[in-house]
């Protein structure tokens, strides 16, 4: 199978015949957790995020009644020969799909403070962003989403903490941490309209590019 990463913005649902429609397209729990937000923007996301996994499982011949639920909240399809993932970030919502387990996050480029610099971010980490981001902020954003799509990977959320993982720039990221030990992961990262997006999964290209979903 080959890997696919679903890209779309949410601009699009802005329009509220198109939001109606794809609203109107979604099953029960997906319109609930739509319903469930307050702000429009946090809506769009929610419901980009349906749109995305409808449009992986349709091509895949998979029903939606087939997802299951982790210990840790992590959404799997029941068959776990199609794997997901998704993400959303202002905008941006996306979905990776593989035939392996898959950990995906994107992220607009945002400030970090010193103080959540050292605390999330090894002292390597934190030299070798300095020396090779001409904006730093951008280098630590990058960072973060390759951690970020390594807990996701694991489906464990901040109970692995960030230091418990280790980035190496060649495109490796190792977990060290009780019970999630992985020397055999890589990432990719996309830099797909002013958004930072990696995917962390075993594949170390996990696809050269991306499927730009339209609504209209």
């Amino acid at each position: 199978m080959k890997n696919t990463l679903y890209v779309l913005n949410t601009e699009e649902l802005k329009d509220k015949y198109i939001y109606e429609y794809w609203y109107d397209k979604m099953p029960l729990y997906r319109r609930e957790k739509t319903d469930f937000f307050m702000f429009e923007k946090d809506k769009r996301l929610s419901l980009a995020a349906g749109i995305l996994l409808k449009k992986a499982l349709d091509e895949h011949n998979v029903e939606d009644r087939d997802i299951l639920c982790g210990k840790n909240g992590k959404p799997y399809l029941k068959d776990k020969k199609l794997h997901f993932n998704i993400s959303h970030s202002e905008n941006m919502a996306v979905c990776a799909v593989s035939d392996r387990v898959v950990g995906v996050d994107t992220e607009k480029v945002h400030i970090f403070e010193e103080g959540l610099i050292n605390f999330v971010f090894h002292k390597e980490e934190i030299d070798c962003i300095r020396k090779n981001y001409a904006d730093p902020d951008e280098g630590f954003t990058f960072l973060w989403t390759v951690k970020e799509s390594a807990m996701k990977y694991f489906g464990t959320g901040l109970a692995l903490e960030p230091k418990g993982i280790s980035v190496d720039m060649a495109g490796r990221v190792r977990a060290y941490c009780e019970g999630y030990n992985s020397d055999a992961l890589y990432f990719t990262r996309y830099n797909i309209e002013g958004y930072v997006l990696t995917v962390c999964s075993e594949y170390e290209m996990f696809t050269e590019d991306h499927k730009q979903v339209r609504l209209s």
